[in-house]
């Protein structure tokens, strides 16, 4: 295929197919003082997950000229996407070609939905996160995200690189998957949408529960008792958002609506 020539799609018809699944997801945010009590608890509760316990994800996430996709996240619309594309621990310093994951997310409330395909591309694109870097071939992104049966009037382009570091557990009777991110950084790639800050981290922890219904099983819920909350977070919003907002202000390493106590 012609639009392939810039890097290698690994996905085959037989073994590599684009992931596809519904599930609901949980989001919880937790204040920098609670990380490792939470941490702990999680531990204790949890089993951790047998392929992938610990490790760095990686993210470079799309949007439109105007942001669509973050004002109708940071607004809480009932349908969204994300775009992105991923990679884990430090791919970048590697030699030679290294996996990458262009994805679609879609959601509808709190169920989501994604599509999810892997190319090999040189590890220098990574190295080298900067405007108009794409990683990915862009005629390749489009052809991709058809495929996916996304389609955008207005052009994509990279916004911000996202990275943190991600524990994995699986809930012991049910089987739900939960996840406790934390060290959560960001960089702009695009300073038409900010101050541009590197390197910028947001404070504190997120808990992410995902299962095939909105219940939350029985073993995990003292977490609650630390006092954490629901949130409806996203980190590109957040970080975004964060992003934008003047350096030294207020609550600018904190989640939108919550403020660091004096």
């Amino acid at each position: 295929m012609a639009l392939l020539t810039a890097e290698h799609s690994t996905n085959k018809k037989t073994s590599e197919q684009d992931e596809k699944w519904e599930r609901f997801e949980r989001k919880f945010f937790v204040c920098p003082e609670k990380v490792a009590f939470v941490r702990s608890m999680m531990t204790h509760i949890c089993l951790p997950d047998g392929k992938y316990p610990h490790g760095k994800i990686n993210s470079l996430y799309f949007d439109t000229p105007d942001l669509d996709h973050f004002q109708k996240s940071d607004d809480g619309n009932y349908e969204r996407y994300k775009i992105r594309i991923r990679w884990y621990d430090n791919a970048a310093c590697q030699d030679g070609d290294v996996p990458v994951y262009l994805e679609l997310k879609a959601k509808r409330g709190f169920a989501s939905r994604k599509n999810r395909r892997k190319f090999l591309v040189p590890a220098e694109r990574l190295r080298k996160i900067q405007d108009g870097n794409t990683i990915i071939n862009r005629n390749v992104i489009i052809q991709t995200l058809a495929e996916f049966g996304y389609f955008s009037d207005e052009p994509l382009m990279p916004v911000i690189m996202i990275s943190y570091e991600r524990l994995r557990f699986m809930e012991i009777l049910t089987g739900t998957r939960m996840s406790l991110d934390w060290r959560i950084s960001s960089g702009l790639t695009n300073h038409g949408h900010g101050y541009g800050q590197p390197g910028l981290i947001l404070d504190g922890a997120v808990i992410e529960i995902k299962g095939p219904t909105m219940e939350i099983p029985l073993s995990i819920r003292p977490i609650g008792s630390t006092g954490i909350d629901w949130t409806r977070f996203s980190k590109y919003a957040s970080c975004l958002e964060a992003q934008m907002d003047k350096p030294g202000s207020a609550g600018l390493k904190w989640p939108s609506g919550r403020i660091e106590p004096f």
